[in-house]
């Protein structure tokens, strides 16, 4: 009997995690670094990028460090969205790669 129990916990919670992946591909995080405009997902997928017209007259060198600048501060944004529902989703659990 334990193990249908565990079976159906598991389940369920399979299904929660579907639904939570759901909610983190359509919360949408807008950045803006540096007048470099980004838009991720909470699932941490790219979905936009917008650099001024006179920014690209700046050095190369310039360019690609505010672009890599604005890539990583949105990159850390979705990931601490996706820590929050994670929380919220798995509570006191201890699950790998979600702590």
């Amino acid at each position: 009997m334990e193990l249908f129990k565990m079976a159906k916990e598991a389940m369920s919670m399979r299904s929660k995690f579907r639904e939570m992946d759901k909610k983190l591909k359509s919360r949408v995080i807008d950045v803006e670094y540096k007048g470099v405009k980004i838009q991720v997902n909470a699932k941490n997928e790219f979905l936009s990028l917008s650099i001024p017209e006179d920014f690209l007259k700046e050095k190369k060198e310039k360019v690609e460090k505010v672009v890599l600048g604005a890539f990583e501060e949105a990159r850390q944004k979705a990931q601490a969205v996706m820590a929050e529902e994670s929380k919220k989703l798995t509570g006191a659990m201890k699950l790998p790669g979600l702590n």
